[in-house]
């Protein structure tokens, strides 16, 4: 148990998605984690405006009932925001006090977020020193959008510890499960205060009655102009169904982060319509390359819909690096690429995705690590790149 420290409070990493609400629940057993609990389901259409699952009695009515079907063994949950309501970015400010920058983030933060600043929680990181500038991590989120997940669930009888980015989650799933030598990172030195909780710009204040606090344990590179020049750069994308989300780390540590408005639900939504195919039938589609398809509709769907889609998903992979790269003052390049979500179970979809890139691209599907119980049922091995965000979150019952 020392591998995972003396304290150990299970929670339920709950993803709350724009087509789909997962969730996990983790054990450690020994030097491993053990998948405890898991449960998905299909968002109602009818709960869902603009993507984004609405405060109402019905919302949190079915995320009740959800996290009841799922027989988890605790209400404390960790959720996560993302997509194009976040931004998340590393700026440089002039030299001062953390004290004194409280006071003037907000104006600081006017240049970088395209919201207005009444309209969003701001929080930072002060990571270190650049030159005669200081490096801090800017995080801001829409209010409405933090509001309404939080709302949903505390009306659902569940109680939010936790509230993280999806990015930071895709994070906490690589440091843990990475198994490369040089990747793998049991070392956890980075950690919000209390974000969105701790600000002028602070959510409501029952948030902090629930001890809610955003503490991503993810370690955050420092400038770039003091890193080894060795350090592994490895961009990690999860294609979600209406949200792309990218993060860069430098060493293990997160140092880049975009989320676009670009997923896979209007490609499977074509695909449904020219096929006549059901949404089960064309995910089993997916999962066999193109050279397998039974029929010709499905054959001509891969060449006009499904291969036309992952060029542009490469064309948006590309914009996040070469904006890392232009972000970074040695034009330091990502070395290697991930891809988890439910879009990397598309077959041979890294192998396409690399060849247009240039680089090696692989797959990340962490939950494939997980321990199980003998005859336990767990997610098929066809759907686990979906929970890599919820397994992130999940790894948050570990203490600080």
């Amino acid at each position: 148990m020392s591998l995972f420290g003396p304290k150990y409070k299970p929670i339920v990493g709950l993803d709350i998605g724009t087509a789909t609400i997962r969730a996990m629940e983790l054990r450690p057993s020994g030097n491993q984690w053990r998948l405890h609990r898991w449960h998905q389901a299909l968002l109602p259409p009818t709960l869902l405006s603009d993507g984004k699952l609405k405060a109402s009695d019905e919302a949190s009515q079915f995320v009740r009932n959800f996290h009841k079907e799922g027989k988890f063994s605790t209400n404390r949950i960790a959720l996560s925001v993302g997509g194009p309501s976040v931004i998340c970015k590393k700026i440089f400010v002039d030299q001062m006090t953390e004290m004194e920058l409280e006071d003037q983030i907000a104006l600081e933060a006017e240049e970088y977020i395209p919201f207005d600043i009444d309209e969003v929680y701001i929080d930072f990181q002060i990571i270190g020193d650049f030159d005669d500038k200081m490096a801090v991590l800017l995080t801001a989120c829409k209010k409405d959008f933090v509001n309404d997940k939080l709302e949903i669930c505390r009306q659902a009888g569940l109680l939010p510890l936790i509230l993280d980015l999806d990015v930071f989650s895709l994070a906490n799933a690589y440091v843990e499960f990475d198994q490369t030598p040089k990747g793998k990172s049991k070392k956890k030195v980075f950690s919000w205060k209390a974000l969105f909780s701790g600000r002028k710009n602070k959510p409501p204040s029952e948030a902090t009655k629930t001890g809610l606090v955003t503490s991503s344990s993810m370690p955050v590179s420092k400038p770039d102009a003091v890193k080894s020049s060795t350090d592994p750069i490895i961009a990690i994308v999860n294609i979600g169904s209406q949200n792309l989300n990218t993060i860069v780390l430098v060493g293990g540590n997160a140092d880049y982060t975009r989320e676009v408005a670009f997923g896979c639900r209007s490609m499977v939504n074509d695909v449904m319509d020219q096929t006549g195919l059901t949404l089960d039938e064309v995910q089993n589609t997916l999962h066999l390359s193109p050279d397998q398809a039974d029929s010709p509709q499905i054959q001509e769907a891969w060449q006009t819909i499904i291969l036309p889609f992952e060029e542009k998903l490469a064309q948006q992979i590309r914009q996040s690096l070469d904006m890392f790269q232009s972000s970074r003052v040695q034009r330091d390049q990502v070395q290697a690429v991930q891809l988890t979500g439910g879009g990397a179970a598309i077959a041979g979809i890294d192998q396409r995705i690399g060849q247009n890139l240039g680089l090696p691209v692989t797959i990340f599907n962490p939950s494939r690590l997980l321990k199980r119980t003998l005859n336990a049922k767990g997610p098929s091995i066809d759907l686990t790149t979906n929970y890599t965000i919820s397994l992130g979150l999940a790894l948050r019952g570990m203490s600080p």
